[in-house]
């Protein structure tokens, strides 16, 4: 599949609350598997022949999960020439040394923009500035709606996080 074609898969599950994460690894031609990882891994990014696995780990909260697939998700789409044989992310998001890979290519930078991406991918802009407009709309009711932790949805609309 294009690369050009993988993106508009992208933009046209943005339009869908929440955005439907799971479906998405086999939308872009991507192995989908949750299992059991160790404590400190949330989720790991591994060239599989002509193609990508994508596992999340299956004992986190569903909010967490989406997240890391999110977050793996950008990996693939904006560092997958870096990705080598695999990658994996401790609950920080970062590549250590804990897990199975340990990517030295894959920085604070590559981390960081796989957190952008994720945000985005699961909560886009645009559709969060018309729901927060929107009369007596909680952080909470938001963060239901967008199928993401409270947490998460403070951050992107800019209030402090209470919980």
């Amino acid at each position: 599949m294009k690369l050009s074609d993988q993106w508009e898969i992208l933009n046209d599950v943005r339009r869908t609350l929440p955005v439907p994460v799971k479906r998405l690894p086999a939308m872009l031609g991507i192995k989908l598997h949750p299992a059991f990882l160790g404590d400190g891994i949330s989720g790991m990014l591994e060239k599989s022949g002509d193609t990508f696995l994508l596992t999340v780990n299956a004992t986190e909260p569903d909010t967490r999960q989406r997240f890391t697939l999110a977050h793996e998700l950008g990996h693939y789409m904006l560092h997958r020439h870096l990705v080598g044989d695999g990658l994996d992310d401790d609950r920080a998001y970062r590549s250590t040394e804990v897990g199975k890979y340990h990517n030295t290519l894959i920085g604070p930078r590559e981390e960081t923009e796989a957190n952008r991406f994720a945000a985005n991918l699961l909560m886009p802009r645009e559709a969060i500035k018309r729901e927060w407009a929107k009369d007596g709309m909680t952080v909470h009711q938001m963060a239901q709606m967008f199928g993401v932790s409270e947490h998460s949805m403070s951050i992107r609309v800019g209030v402090p996080y209470g919980g």
